[in-house]
């Protein structure tokens, strides 16, 4: 069975966790069966927004904007628009050779979203779903964020999964450009505090069996 690396920083700057992961694409370039990469597990303080591949003209628009709120504000290199990292939402950052493991890149994005449907049932989530639009929904309101790059045959960012997050911060942005879509967490949905330590063990459990891989 391929294997994967858990690296598990904790509460860490976003800027780190960005270096982190470009450090671990070139590991994973060169990584021989039955390694296939790292999965980074980890809650990002102090908050920051972040905007994709596509949002040059909204980060031009709004990153000064956001800054006022307290964030940092980043232009990365991933899919999808702008979103929100902050305390108590718990981020997976798969460094994955898809070459080893045979995926493509599409197959890998909905790959990623099942697995956190998955989360999502075994927590007792009612109506969760996948949808046309990235990510993961309550009814119309996302749970989680899914934005990727993939760097010679190589993932990187990820996903973000509002566990115990202040919602708030969503206010100023709408979230991955959709307008009309709300924002929820597993707190909210569920009526009582999930902190991001209780969701840790059944996300790394559910990419186990998403992926057919051994984290260790």
């Amino acid at each position: 069975m391929n294997i994967c690396r858990v690296i598990r920083p904790g509460r860490v700057k976003y800027s780190v966790a960005l270096e982190l992961q470009k450090s671990l694409v070139g590991n994973s370039r060169t990584v021989k069966p039955p390694e296939v990469g790292s999965v980074v597990l980890c809650e990002h303080d102090p908050p920051v927004y972040t905007f994709g591949l596509r949002d040059t003209e909204q980060y031009e628009k709004w990153r000064h904007q956001l800054s006022n709120t307290g964030a940092g504000v980043y232009k990365v290199r991933r899919g999808g628009l702008v979103t929100f990292h902050g305390p108590g939402q718990l981020v997976c950052y798969p460094i994955l050779n898809l070459r080893l493991l045979k995926v493509g890149v599409r197959d890998y994005v909905k790959m990623l979203e099942q697995a956190v449907v998955n989360v999502c049932n075994e927590m007792g989530v009612a109506d969760i779903q996948r949808s046309c639009d990235p990510g993961v929904w309550v009814g119309s309101d996302k749970i989680c964020a899914v934005g990727v790059q993939v760097t010679h045959g190589v993932s990187w960012h990820g996903i973000a999964l509002n566990c115990c997050t202040d919602l708030s911060w969503f206010a100023h942005i709408v979230p991955c450009g959709l307008v009309g879509k709300g924002t929820t967490s597993l707190t909210e949905t569920l009526g009582k505090t999930v902190p991001v330590e209780t969701v840790e063990p059944i996300l790394l459990s559910s990419l186990e069996r998403t992926f057919n891989i051994h984290l260790i």
